[in-house]
């Protein structure tokens, strides 16, 4: 049986780079071996592949290194030449083999993350691809909320978290369109699915949230409890290129205990802004589980952090929240270090219905078994079950099944 190999590298480059020969001074190709892709091993030669790509986007054939100074680029699959399981430990799915990560059949939670900087769409926000996944979104407040923006990376950033939230959506009815589903957002901006909805006896309380920043645009979907997400670039300069005084800026947004955490890391300012996005991160999870947003005052939440077992030390953390000092026992959050040159962190939080703030009511209607039908021991069950990796998806994976034809006749990339 041929050995098949999934690409676990270049997540924040758009892919890992293929050559059309084994020689590492032979041309490269114009496309990048996407991440999460798997390919057919042709040929082994020391640490480079010739491959047959089987599924996701790139080249069809060609020559890659399976590690670059240490570091895997590809991995074998398991029980392919004898080849052992190994237990994933970054931030990131690998590909499971018979597992729907999008689309219908892929369950209702969700973990998804997209890396904009691989895309690069013909034309910019004027070009026919952008157009076609505009279109898809047939809310026209949402569409010109797209196009409002000047600068084409906070464009893909608007476009693409608007469609992981319908392709969430629509993955979680088993729906291969977006045209049933409706869009709505609450006064604290907080969208949600509003109609049709998930069966209610297996996903009652179906929510989704997203959030983008830097190079990532990040969603989680929940099926009982409230989800709330945040990513968080470490960028410590502004545009002008000036360092950020964040200790000063920031000081009323964490609390005591969370500052001197924060200077435990220090005197490298870079470090401490590391802890420091870790926290923010993590509150903005907080407040966009709410619904609330920013309004909330911050410096009233205080987190506390543990390793997350199952990871390198320092990439992935489980924490609680404590409010004015009093733990909210029905709060839990987990945080993963993105990976790529230029990190993120991003939080997740799972929350409980009680906390919502929905000054209209509309989303509230949604949920269908309120706070007081879960048992305490139920409740904590959905808290501490497994929170997915994040499953890293091409734009193409956001686009519906019907659609895609149409998607591929504007310039788009089939998916699968």
């Amino acid at each position: 049986m041929p050995s098949v190999w999934t690409v676990v590298g270049g997540a924040d480059k758009g892919g890992i780079l293929v050559r059309s020969g084994q020689e590492l001074s032979s041309p490269a190709k114009a496309e990048r071996l996407s991440t999460g892709a798997k390919v057919e091993e042709l040929h082994l030669s020391g640490d480079r592949l010739h491959f047959k790509c089987i599924s996701g986007t790139g080249p069809e054939d060609g020559w890659v290194s399976i590690r670059i100074s240490g570091k895997d680029l590809l991995v074998k699959e398991p029980g392919h030449d004898g080849e052992p399981v190994k237990e994933a430990k970054t931030a990131l799915s690998l590909p499971i083999k018979h597992r729907e990560v999008v689309g219908p059949s892929s369950g209702y939670t969700h973990r998804w993350a997209v890396n904009i900087d691989s895309w690069k769409p013909l034309g910019g926000a004027e070009g026919r691809e952008f157009q076609f996944l505009l279109n898809l979104i047939k809310e026209e407040v949402d569409r010109k909320a797209v196009m409002r923006f000047k600068f084409l990376e906070d464009q893909k950033r608007a476009l693409v978290s608007r469609l992981l939230v319908r392709q969430a959506s629509a993955s979680s009815l088993n729906m291969t369109n977006f045209n049933d589903i409706e869009i709505k957002r609450t006064k604290g901006r907080k969208p949600f699915l509003a109609q049709p909805l998930p069966p209610e006896d297996e996903a009652p309380n179906w929510n989704v949230n997203c959030s983008h920043e830097g190079s990532w645009v990040v969603c989680a979907s929940e099926p009982h409890v409230i989800a709330g997400i945040d990513v968080a670039e470490l960028r410590r300069k502004r545009k002008d290129g000036q360092p950020i005084d964040f200790h000063n800026v920031f000081k009323d947004n964490l609390t005591f205990k969370e500052w001197e955490y924060v200077k435990e890391h220090g005197p490298c300012h870079d470090r401490e802004y590391e802890a420091f996005s870790r926290f923010w991160s993590a509150k903005e999870a907080f407040v966009k589980a709410r619904g609330d947003g920013l309004a909330y005052p911050l410096g009233k939440a205080e987190f506390h952090w543990k390793p997350l077992a199952g990871h390198e030390m320092g990439t992935a953390f489980e924490g609680d929240v404590h409010i004015e000092g009093t733990h909210s026992p029905r709060w839990r959050f987990v945080q993963f270090r993105m990976p790529g040159d230029s990190p993120h962190w991003t939080t997740v939080g799972r929350g409980p219905l009680t906390d919502i703030v929905d000054a209209h009511g509309e989303f509230t209607k949604t949920l269908r078994k309120p706070q007081e039908l879960f048992s305490d021991v139920e409740w904590q069950a959905h808290l501490e079950s497994h929170s997915p990796h994040f499953d890293v998806l091409p734009v193409a994976a956001l686009v519906p099944q019907d659609a895609m034809p149409a998607y591929v006749a504007a310039g788009g990339k089939q998916f699968p």
